[in-house]
């Protein structure tokens, strides 16, 4: 019979902490490759003996690979495509289940896990340095049933060495990194073990710093002044960006520290409570126009963001007798300021709607700005003339705080058998993620001289002596969720296991969203107490959903060795409300989409434990997908003599929101190989092939043409993904050391397209394919019982890889006719090629 880890009923030592602390994996002996031992499913359990696909990297993989985040393991998982723009701003796509290149409304669709609490942010994930962590999980495919929300398409997760018994330790760790396209970089962490009291308490205390060197330059250059929405504008391009011209602008700072304290009670009680803080300073993104050269760019601000989370849990495990019953109870608290320069973004607007339609000669002129039934001016005023002219040129950035707040907590209790397995548990959540915006606010003249002030006050009959932009909005969510799960694993033969689990929940949501014209005087107490929901000045839209998610799995171990599965599964996605103003094409409640998996897959160690290979097939049928877009109705009614507007069609605010669009498919084939080829020489490789592409011809606004057509390959998603590695070892007596090793590692994906497809009524945002690319690394090293010296080159071709290009500021619109751009052509990429030295030095009692 197939072994499997089992749950004593005591003491708990043996039993419950292996669900929530530290399992190391281990071989059988010199010769055969580790048994990786992972808690995907809530219990210790082997990596070959789980039916479903799961990749697994251990505290030593993780130092063997030279991986400080999200971005550079992530290489080495087939079934994720990490698009990065920046520490701390990242996109996680599991197996291609992604519909917008690049959205900040949605949520995503993989979930991330620091522990036993998630992390998953609306937009940008969290950025988790890699110091001393016992290991990453990897979980593709829908993991509904026990990770609930947020993990339609995958999971990932993030597991801390915990505090150990009886063991004063510490290692310091220290690395330096030299390129030359950018600045020096530098990595440096303390790791500190103390046994308090023997067999029962222990605290471990970590702190890290670390600068990651900018390699972008800002160079000089003027605004645009040409484009492919309108007329040029003739006084755009007189001003520069001289007072922000820098070198290595995107340099990166993080510093943070973890504290966990764990109490072993008695032989059937335990607890621990842990604190985590980081903070991240980036400057600009990791982005570069080609059309301006090279690892450089043209900005008119400084870029500056400031990302800061802290994450309290307190776990209780406990030894029933007839279960083991496990509480988390976690607190997250993020929040990020942010300042960026949207000048380009800022000149589409004007040029769409001050200097095109405040021409009295325009045809719209008389629906944005005068109402002809009474003569007054209507909500389109010259929002967008910060200038004191229609044509005046000027500066502009985009200022914001955002923060999310998430409390959870999660009772289990589960049991391991010779006949059955079962695991039940409870689940609710309380978040909010809220945001504030000072959009377009000028950084080189001043807005009380704009026709943007002047309408404002004329509009609203009121003076604004504070105001510095022409928009001001801010948006707040609160989700509530409740949750029941439950799984069970029949061993119904000494062959056969049969699983079968299931999660229902309930999610509530409520959002308020405010726009005020302008940030001045106007409501500024809303401003300064936050959004009060009820209050009749602010719309609120509110949710509800429910929902029950199946799984259904078989197991056949053919040997001890070899297991093939059949699994289905569902993934889920929570619907929400859009921020809805005026009467939109799209209702203001979306709902949950859902993806059905269904994977056949086959696991199996030979060569007597020194090779494994593990192949995975699986289609995906992805239903009612959400996506995000600009809502039709905003275009001016057919007849530009009038201002009547009508719901659902036109004359509606501008707005992005979320629709229930369409279906899809993702059908694909992961491999992972790994073997010892001899005592000093080790290989392993994996691959991913997908075929992810819509089902459905998609009419977006209801005027009969087509806009997302059947076939279409979903955005920042590679067809093919794969990675390899070879690691050499040796002995030797150099510098006291016991051994000397050297690695190889490559990793390669194929191209992808930014977008879904360019809509008729955003065609300022082209699909470009994101090239193909390779980035291979090299690190060779001594090592010795008590240190480990490694010098290593990163990026040894000093590829530029292509994430995604830049969408979503209508940058593509513009070009500039001093410089000789036709288009501002941004796109996001990896470090450049870089060389160092890490030394780690472990100290034992």
């Amino acid at each position: 019979m197939q072994q499997r880890y089992k749950f004593a009923l005591t003491p708990i030592a043996a039993a419950v902490s292996a669900a929530v602390n530290p399992v190391p994996a281990f071989a059988a002996d010199d010769n055969a490759l580790e048994e990786v031992v992972v808690t995907a499913r809530k219990r210790a359990e082997s990596v070959q003996d789980i039916p479903s696909s799961i990749q697994a990297f251990s505290e030593e993989n993780l130092k063997e690979m030279g991986a400080r985040g999200l971005a550079d393991y992530s290489r080495f998982v087939p079934s994720v495509n990490v698009v990065s723009y920046a520490n701390g701003s990242s996109t996680i796509v599991f197996r291609g289940a992604t519909i917008d290149g690049g959205g900040y409304i949605a949520q995503g669709t993989s979930s991330l896990y620091l522990d036993e609490m998630s992390v998953t942010s609306t937009g940008d994930q969290p950025s988790i340095r890699m110091v001393d962590i016992e290991r990453v999980e990897a979980l593709s495919g829908p993991q509904g049933t026990i990770y609930g929300s947020d993990a339609q398409a995958g999971t990932m997760r993030v597991i801390t060495n915990k505090p150990e018994m009886n063991n004063l330790n510490a290692v310091i760790d220290a690395s330096m990194r030299a390129s030359r396209e950018g600045e020096e970089s530098y990595d440096g962490s303390v790791v500190l073990n103390f046994p308090l009291a023997e067999d029962k308490l222990a605290l471990r205390l970590v702190g890290f710093k670390a600068r990651d060197g900018g390699f972008v330059d800002n160079v000089f250059g003027h605004t645009p002044d040409t484009n492919n929405i309108g007329p040029d504008i003739a006084g755009f391009g007189t001003l520069d960006n001289s007072e922000f011209v820098d070198k290595d602008v995107n340099d990166s700072d993080i510093t943070g520290w973890r504290a966990a304290l764990r109490w072993e009670i008695n032989e059937d009680w335990a607890a621990t409570i842990s604190a985590v803080h980081q903070r991240t300073e980036n400057g600009f993104d990791n982005e570069y126009d080609q059309n301006v050269g090279d690892l450089k760019t043209i900005k008119f601000y400084d870029d500056f963001t400031d990302d800061e989370y802290d994450m309290y849990s307190l776990t209780i495990e406990g030894d029933l007798g007839f279960a083991q019953l496990v509480s988390a109870t976690s607190y997250y608290d993020r929040d990020i300021k942010t300042i960026y320069d949207i000048t380009v973004y800022h000149h589409y607007w004007a040029a769409a709607y001050c200097s095109t339609y405040a021409d009295p000669g325009a045809v719209y002129y008389p629906y944005y700005f005068r109402n002809p039934a009474n003569n007054d001016e209507v909500i389109f005023w010259g929002a967008y003339c910060n200038a004191p002219t229609v044509d005046g040129d000027y500066l502009a950035a985009y200022s914001g705080p955002a923060n999310q707040e998430r409390f959870t907590q999660e009772i289990r209790l589960s049991s391991q058998g010779e006949t059955l397995d079962w695991l039940v548990g409870l689940y609710y959540e309380d978040s909010t993620n809220g945001w504030k915006a000072d959009f377009g606010f000028p950084t080189s003249n001043d807005f009380q001289d704009s026709i943007s002030l002047q309408w404002a006050e004329h509009y609203y009959g009121l003076e604004f002596p504070n105001a510095k932009e022409h928009w001001y909005s801010q948006s707040s969510t609160d989700w509530e969720q409740k949750a029941i799960f439950g799984e069970a694993v029949w061993h119904a033969t000494e062959k056969l296991d049969v699983t079968i689990g299931g999660r229902y929940f309930d999610r509530e949501n409520n959002n308020i969203y405010f726009v005020e014209h302008p940030n001045g005087n106007l409501l500024a107490e809303y401003r300064e107490g936050g959004l009060a929901d009820g209050d009749p000045a602010i719309p609120d839209h509110k949710g509800d959903e429910t929902e029950f998610v199946p799984k259904l799995s078989l197991a056949y171990h053919v040997d001890d060795d070899t297991m093939v599965y059949g699994l289905w599964t569902e993934g889920y996605r929570p619907g929400g409300t859009n921020r809805t103003r005026g009467q939109p094409y799209y209702p203001p409640n979306y709902a949950a989409d859902k993806i059905t998996n269904w994977e056949a897959g086959l696991k199996t160690d030979f060569a007597d434990g020194a090779a494994r290979a593990n192949i995975t097939a699986f289609y995906m049928d992805w239903e009612d997908f959400q996506l995000e877009i600009v809502d039709p109705s905003f275009v001016p009614c057919p007849d530009g003599s009038t201002s009547d507007k009508i719901a659902g069609v036109c004359g509606q605010p501008w707005q992005n929101i979320v629709a229930n669009a369409g279906e899809a498919h993702i059908v694909g084939v992961t491999m992972a190989f790994d073997m010892i080829v001899s005592d000093n020489f080790t290989i392993g490789a994996n691959a991913e092939w997908l075929e992810a592409e819509t089902d459905s011809t998609l009419d977006l606004d209801g005027n009969g043409d087509i806009d997302v057509r059947k076939g279409n390959r979903l955005p920042i998603t590679p067809d093919w993904k794969s990675s390899a590695w070879a690691t050499y070892t040796w002995p030797t007596s150099w510098f006291g050391a016991s051994n000397g090793f050297a690695r190889l590692q490559w990793s390669y994906q194929s191209d992808s397209n930014n977008i879904l497809q360019p809509t008729a009524f955003e065609p300022q945002h082209p699909q470009i394919k994101n090239d193909a690319y390779n980035i291979g690394d090299f690190t060779i090293g001594l090592q010795a019982d008590s240190w480990e010296l490694t010098l290593f080159i990163n990026n040894l071709t000093d590829e530029r890889a292509q994430y995604t290009h830049a969408t979503g500021q209508r940058l593509y619109s513009w070009g500039s006719s001093t410089e000789g751009r036709d288009h501002v052509a941004s796109r996001y990429t990896s470090r450049p090629r870089e060389m160092g030295v890490r030394f780690i030095k472990h100290f034992d009692n």
